[in-house]
């Protein structure tokens, strides 16, 4: 049997970026909808989450709730494009919670 690696990270630096990048992090729901363009509408609630753990990720992952999303940026399209790599791991908004300790929503309107 092959098996093609499509990515690979050491686990020390998944801990060390997962822990850093995600500790507190704030989460604006949107709803798209494409007319003649595309078109996003935001509400009035953000979801804060804080308090997360590398643990926490690896339940997610191994439950299937967190995937791999391989994706590219382009810059200076017009000029000389520059493409870089920017690949992520996605989870469906319903999932998030499990991925941290505290998890508040809040209504900016009253801000």
């Amino acid at each position: 049997m092959n098996v093609n690696e499509t990515a690979s990270w050491s686990f020390a630096s998944m801990l060390l970026h997962w822990n850093r990048k995600h500790n507190q992090a704030c989460y604006v729901p949107s709803i798209s909808q494409t007319v003649n363009e595309r078109q996003y509408r935001y509400g009035n609630n953000v979801i804060l989450e804080t308090g997360t753990d590398f643990q926490l990720f690896l339940v997610q992952m191994a439950a299937g709730n967190i995937y791999y999303d391989p994706g590219i940026k382009m810059e200076n399209a017009s000029i000389k494009p520059k493409i870089k790599k920017r690949s992520q791991f996605r989870i469906k908004s319903q999932n998030l919670p499990s991925l941290y300790k505290v998890n508040e929503v809040l209504d900016i309107r009253g801000l």
